[in-house]
């Protein structure tokens, strides 16, 4: 199966990105950073895995169509999207300045949509395909000192939802997983805590891979994943 997996250069992403390949999967990856992208693809290919690269802000639907579109024709068509690029800030409603609001709105929401619209057009006409999109618990749960962030998820959460009922008719499945705490470096809030407990980004990887595998006819359309474990008593 050919996916595209978007925030594909770090953390959960590059996690994703790497479980599916080693899977078997071919992965169209796109993130901001070329050197990041390249390193990936580097990691893949020796491995043995396939990996093709798109650089792109997803805040630009016109850069996102553009570059979907590359990876499309790179990989050879497009079987699934994995939408995960997203931007974690951890603030109150006292202290979030409308700067942050406005680019928690532009990543986590708008930059989703656009890559959705992109490859929507495509699935509906080959009558197939899978949309996952990576929410978090905190888009099912408040979310206190964080409550931009939580609606940005509340909002990935309805949509997905609400999409599905759009595109079953044309065999597009559309998941919609709720990560617990990962262990995605870029986003601890206290480095020097331990984190072995938590769940790691190639995890969630490997469960974005059995979704994908589901028969024809079938659909998981939300999932939950959390650490069995809990964090280290102070």
């Amino acid at each position: 199966m050919k996916i595209i997996v978007t925030g594909a250069s770090r953390g959960i992403g590059r996690g994703i990105a790497t479980a599916l390949a080693k899977e078997g999967f071919q992965v169209g990856a796109l993130a901001r950073s070329s050197t990041l992208l390249d390193e990936l693809r580097t990691e893949i290919e020796a491995a043995r895995g396939i990996c093709h690269t798109a650089v792109c802000d997803l805040r630009d639907p016109s850069a996102t169509q553009s570059a979907i579109a590359s990876l499309r024709e790179q990989l050879g068509g497009v079987d699934g999207l994995i939408n995960n690029a997203g931007l974690v800030i951890r603030k109150d409603a006292f202290d979030l300045s409308m700067e942050e609001w406005h680019a928690l709105i532009d990543t986590n929401i708008h930059g989703l949509f656009y890559a959705t619209r992109a490859v929507l057009p495509w699935m509906r006409e080959q009558r197939r395909g899978h949309i996952i999109n990576i929410s978090s618990i905190s888009g099912k749960v408040p979310l206190p000192g964080g409550s931009a962030y939580a609606a940005t998820k509340f909002a990935v959460t309805g949509f997905s939802l609400s999409l599905l009922q759009e595109v079953r008719e044309y065999g597009i499945k559309v998941t919609v997983v709720y990560p617990g705490s990962v262990d995605s470096q870029s986003h601890r809030h206290d480095a020097d805590a331990g984190h072995s407990w938590k769940v790691t980004p190639e995890e969630v990887g490997q469960a974005c891979a059995g979704i994908l595998r589901t028969a024809p006819g079938t659909l998981i359309s939300e999932l939950e994943i959390r650490p069995l474990g809990r964090p280290p008593k102070p």
